[in-house]
C-alpha cells in the first residue's frame, strides 16, 4: 500500500511540474522562420508597417512581412523588384523598425 501511494505522488508531482513548466513556459520555444511562404505583392495603400529580419540562427533565410491596414501580416518575396521597391521607400524609426506611410508606394 505504502508503494502504491509513493509512485501516485511521485506520478502527481511529475504532472504538476510539466504543466507548470507549459504555463510558465519554463523551458522557451525554439524559434524558427516566420515566412514560411511569400505571398504575391499586395496593394501599397493597404500596408501600415514592413519589417525586414535578416538571417539568424534559427532562420537563414532573410524575411520581409508587411503589415495591412486590416492587422493581418504577410511575407512578401525579398528578392521580388515590388519588395524592392518597398524596402527603398522606408523609414526606419529608434527601434530599427521599418515603418512605411501608405502614400510613400504610390509615388
Amino acid at each position: 500500500m505504502k508503494t502504491s501511494l509513493a509512485i501516485q505522488c511521485i506520478v502527481l508531482l511529475a504532472c504538476m511540474l510539466i504543466n507548470i513548466t507549459y504555463h510558465f513556459q519554463l523551458f522557451p520555444v525554439i524559434p524558427k522562420c516566420r515566412c514560411l511562404t511569400t505571398s504575391k505583392p499586395v496593394n501599397p495603400s493597404l500596408i501600415t508597417g514592413v519589417q525586414e529580419f535578416g538571417p539568424r540562427p534559427y532562420c537563414n533565410k532573410r524575411q520581409v512581412i508587411v503589415t495591412l491596414k486590416d492587422g493581418t501580416e504577410r511575407c512578401l518575396d525579398p528578392e521580388a523588384k515590388f519588395t524592392k521597391a518597398v524596402l527603398r521607400r522606408i523609414n526606419v524609426n529608434q527601434n530599427g523598425e521599418h515603418t512605411l506611410s501608405s502614400t510613400e508606394l504610390c509615388h
